[in-house]
C-alpha cells in the first residue's frame, strides 16, 4: 500500500495457505491476489525423468549416492553457520560410495565473488565436490540428487518436496513463517549432528513430511496455464488457445564447476572368502580427528603432477599417465624415495605395477557391471594385501575386488623381475 492505494496489479502467490496469511497481513491487498502454483516446482516434477542424464552431467554413472548440500545466505545459514562443513563431509565420505554437489544462494556468490567462494571451497573441490554456479543448474542437482542436507533455505524445501531424505544441518526458526512450506520442514526433517559420523546418518535419513510438498503449491501442474492467463488477463489480451508450455529443464545447463581427483587415501581389507574391499577418501580436504580417514589404517596415492608437495612427497603409490613420456618409473622412485609403487596407466583396463623390490607385473581390471573404472585404483590392493618378494607379489593371479558397489575382477599378468 503507499499513499492508501495498493500499488501491484497482481500479487502471485503459491498455495492458498499464503492467501490466508496475506488476508491477515493487508486485507485491502486481497483484491490483487492471484493464487498460481509454483512453475518452479512443476517443472522439478515434469523433470523427474531426467534424473539420469542430471547425474551424468554431474560425473556419476553408477549408483554412487549424491549427497546435495545446499545453503541460503546469511551468518544463521549452513554455509554461514557452519562453514567448514562442506569439506568435513567432502573428506569422510568414501570417493566410491558418495558424491557432493554444493548449492550457495546467489546472494552468498555475489556478496563474496566467485573466487572467494571457490577458494574457501578449494580443498573441497580439489577432493571431488562439484560446486553448482549461482545461475542455473541447481534444480537438475536436486532431481541428481538421493539425499539432501540444508537449512531454512527454499532449495532445502524444494528438495523435500521432491521426496529427497533430508536433513538439517541448520534452521533458525526466527526466520521462518509459522504455517509456511519450510517451517513445516523443520517441523519434520531430521537434523545432522554435527559432532557424530556423518555416513550412518546419511544412511537412517528419511523424506521429510508429506505435508511439504502439500505447501509448496495447491495447484501442481497447473503454474504454467494460471500464470499465462493471468498476464494475457493484465495486457487486456485474448489468451492463446493452445495450452501453455512446461519445459523440464535441461541437462545441458548442469555445468558444476569441479577440479580432478589428483590424491586420496585408500585402505583395503580381506573377507573370509578372500575377496578384497578397496575403500577411498579424497586427500587434500583435512577432517575432524577420530573420523574417517582419520581412523583407519590408511596409505597415500597421488598422481605424478599433484602440485601439493607434502602430498607428492609421502605417497606410497604414484600414478603416471601412459602418455607422459618424460616421468618413468625409475626416475619417480629415485626422486621419491617413500614411494613404494609406480603406477603406469596404459589403457582403460591396463596398468603396469613398478616396485621398489625390483619387479614390475601387468594389472587388468574387469567390471562385473560393465562400468568405467581405473585400474591404477587397483594397486592399493597389491600395495596392501601382497606379501612381497624379489621376483614379484605373492598373490592369485586373479581376484575379486569390491570398490563401492562395483565388483571388480583383477588379473596379474607378466609378472618381471630385474626392472631396476
Amino acid at each position: 500500500m503507499r499513499d492508501g492505494e495498493l500499488v501491484p496489479a497482481s500479487i502471485v502467490l503459491t498455495h492458498d495457505e499464503q492467501l490466508r496469511r496475506l488476508a491477515t497481513a493487508s486485507p485491502a491487498a486481497l483484491s490483487s491476489a492471484f493464487v498460481g502454483g509454483d512453475p518452479c516446482f512443476d517443472r522439478m516434477v515434469a523433470s523427474e525423468h531426467q534424473r539420469n542424464r542430471y547425474r551424468h552431467a554431474l560425473g556419476v554413472d553408477d549408483d554412487r549416492t549424491i549427497v546435495a548440500v545446499t545453503s541460503t545466505w546469511g551468518r544463521r545459514s549452513l554455509f554461514g553457520a557452519h562453514p567448514d562443513l562442506i569439506t568435513e563431509l567432502t573428506t569422510e565420505l568414501e570417493i566410491d560410495s558418495y558424491v557432493i554437489a554444493v548449492i550457495l544462494h546467489p546472494n552468498t556468490w555475489y556478496a563474496h565473488g566467485p573466487a572467494q567462494i571457490r577458494l574457501w571451497l578449494g580443498e573441497a573441490l580439489r577432493g571431488g565436490l562439484r560446486l553448482i554456479p549461482p545461475a542455473e543448474g541447481w534444480q537438475q542437482a536436486i532431481l541428481a540428487s538421493d539425499i539432501v542436507i540444508g537449512d531454512n533455505g527454499s532449495v532445502t524445501g524444494y528438495g523435500a518436496a521432491t521426496g529427497r531424505p533430508t536433513l538439517l544441518a541448520t534452521f533458525p526458526s526466527e526466520d521462518v513463517v509459522p504455517g509456511s512450506v519450510i517451517d513445516a520442514l523443520g517441523q519434520s526433517a531430521a537434523r545432522l549432528d554435527l559432532r557424530a559420523a556423518f555416513q550412518p546418518q546419511l544412511a537412517a535419513a528419511h523424506p521429510a513430511d508429506p505435508e511439504v510438498r502439500t505447501l509448496t503449491t495447491s495447484a501442481p501442474s497447473e503454474a504454467s496455464d494460471r500464470h499465462r492467463a493471468e498476464f494475457y488477463r493484465l495486457m487486456n489480451l485474448p489468451e492463446l488457445a493452445s495450452p501453455a508450455l512446461l519445459p523440464i529443464y535441461s541437462s545441458d545447463d548442469l555445468r558444476p564447476i569441479r577440479s580432478p581427483l589428483t590424491a586420496w587415501w585408500a585402505s583395503t581389507s580381506t573377507d573370509a572368502e578372500g575377496n578384497i574391499t578397496v575403500r577411498r577418501w579424497p586427500a587434500d580436504p583435512v577432517g575432524r580427528p577420530n573420523h574417517p580417514p582419520q581412523d583407519v589404517h590408511r596409505h597415500l596415492v597421488v598422481a605424478a603432477h599433484e602440485p601439493r608437495r607434502d602430498l607428492s612427497g609421502n605417497a606410497a603409490i604414484c600414478i603416471i599417465e601412459g602418455s607422459d613420456s618424460h616421468t618413468t618409473a625409475a626416475s619417480v622412485l629415485r626422486q621419491r624415495p617413500v614411494c613404494s609403487l609406480v603406477v603406469t596407466r596404459e589403457s582403460a583396463t591396463t596398468c603396469t605395477l613398478t616396485h621398489r623390490a625390483g619387479w614390475s607385473a601387468r594389472l587388468t581390471a574387469r567390471p562385473d557391471q560393465g562400468l568405467d573404472l581405473d585400474p591404477a585404483i587397483l594397486a592399493s590392493v597389491i600395495h596392501d594385501q601382497s606379501s612381497f618378494r624379489r621376483g614379484g607379489p605373492i598373490l592369485p593371479l586373479a581376484f575379486v575386488v569390491y570398490l563401492g558397489s562395483r565388483r571388480v575382477t583383477v588379473s596379474i599378468t607378466e609378472v618381471r623381475s630385474g626392472v631396476q
